[in-house]
């Protein structure tokens, strides 16, 4: 089977990938935006989560054959099923997303409320996650069966997809293991690192739908010069030669730009927490099933069905459907700061309705990830020199602090009045 993709062209997709992408675990997908209301902004961002997936599939493959290109000791059957792993994890690494992405994460219940066996919950508390409805779909939900009919002749269990998606699930050391060398972090970096398939699509496919060029980056150069690196006891780790760190470098600025630019619009975060107070106004019609067969009809429709059911009671609800969100007031930055505390302590004092809304913006996480990422430089004479990634790009220390960006928006019709509040605490 052969998809047409407006980023990537043909995508082919193998037998098993394709009986998965025709199930209604990948077909919920269609039904989810992948920029929530980024549309309201940018009416070209209507692009699905279903499209995003595909894409890191099919990059998952292309990262795959130049990471391992210069791998002689990788058999050949081992070589298709390890690849074949790494693409269907890419493929189903957003199962789980809720309706409009991540404005609705708030209502997923606790990751312990779900039946997935094998997985502890120990890494930042017990809170909801779309990560924790993915690893519910692969590993206890009618895709497992499907998967486990799919994939056995491969050799391939749905536990070895959800080990590359998530550090949470626990898998037989030997699945990733090709004599003395362990492939799994490896294969786990190239699925969710700071340069793995999900990012590089998202950028690419988000810049353009939106219509911006913040987003974009030479994706086949940054592919081409991956590579892996051998660590101690055979632990294989993702690397990129350092002919393409400029690239890199272009790559982690790209993504923070489109954080600031479109994914951190005043109107999206707007409508994104306008989506939150109705949330709270009516929970008992929000929340999110925790069956994961039940799960599939929670999509975008289900969620604009309920607004607009309760439109005449919620100005929430009317305002996100008549596309007409409160007004941006005061919005402070690290370059223009504005009194907002004392904005908002008047506000409160006088019962005017008001979002304070905080976004924060970091260049990266990786200083803080366990997962590292190593540089190859190949002098003239002699051997390969390995470099950390922290150590070969300035970057990270040039943008080690985040960027905040703190709004208070009120309603239209209290926008003279709080105005003249703000010009009397510039004052």
């Amino acid at each position: 089977m052969e998809i047409r993709d407006p980023i990537h062209g043909p995508i082919t997709l193998s037998p098993a990938e394709t009986l998965l992408v025709d199930s209604p675990y990948l077909q919920r997908l269609r039904n989810i935006k992948q920029l929530g209301f980024s549309e309201l902004t940018f009416p070209g961002a209507s692009h699905s989560r279903f499209l995003h997936s595909l894409g890191a599939m099919h990059l998952a493959g292309v990262a795959f054959d130049a990471v391992l290109r210069d791998a002689p000791w990788l058999p050949a059957a081992e070589r298709a099923r390890l690849r074949q792993t790494v693409r269907l994890a890419a493929l189903c690494h957003d199962l789980g997303h809720p309706p409009l992405s991540h404005s609705s994460e708030v209502l997923l219940p606790p990751s312990s409320q779900l039946h997935i066996p094998g997985v502890q919950w120990h890494k930042g508390g017990d809170h909801g996650s779309h990560e924790a409805f993915t690893l519910q779909f692969l590993l206890n939900s009618g895709l497992t069966d499907l998967l486990r009919q799919a994939l056995h002749q491969d050799g391939i269990a749905p536990g070895d997809i959800a080990a590359l998606i998530s550090d949470e699930v626990a898998c037989d050391p030997a699945v990733f293991q090709v004599g003395s060398r362990n492939l799994h972090g490896l294969l786990a970096s190239l699925v969710s690192s700071e340069l793995d398939v999900d990012r590089m699509d998202y950028l690419l496919r988000d810049s353009y739908f939106t219509g911006v060029s913040y987003g974009k980056f030479d994706v086949e150069w940054l592919i081409s010069h991956l590579c892996h690196f051998e660590g101690e006891g055979g632990q294989l780790h993702l690397g990129l030669e350092d002919r393409a760190i400029f690239t890199f470098d272009d790559f982690l600025l790209s993504r923070h730009h489109m954080f600031l630019m479109v994914y951190f619009h005043k109107k999206s975060v707007c409508y994104d927490h306008m989506l939150r107070r109705f949330y709270a106004q009516y929970p008992e019609y929000c929340r999110a099933p925790a069956d994961p067969e039940d799960y599939l009809h929670f999509d975008d429709h289900a969620l604009w069905r309920v607004l607009r059911g309760k439109a005449r009671d919620s100005q929430w609800a009317h305002g996100i459907l008549q596309r007409k969100p409160l007004q941006m007031l005061a919005e402070s930055t690290p370059s223009g700061p504005e009194p907002i505390d004392a904005l908002v302590e008047r506000l409160q004092t006088e019962g005017i309705d008001h979002l304070r809304v905080a976004s924060k913006g970091a260049l990266s996480k990786y200083q803080a990830t366990e997962r590292g990422i190593y540089v190859r430089k190949k002098p003239p004479v002699g051997q390969p020199v390995w470099t950390e990634l922290g150590q070969a790009t300035q970057l990270f220390l040039r943008y080690a602090e985040h960027t905040v960006l703190e709004r208070i928006y009120v309603w239209p019709t209290d926008v003279a009045v709080a105005g003249g509040w703000l010009q009397q605490l510039r004052g």
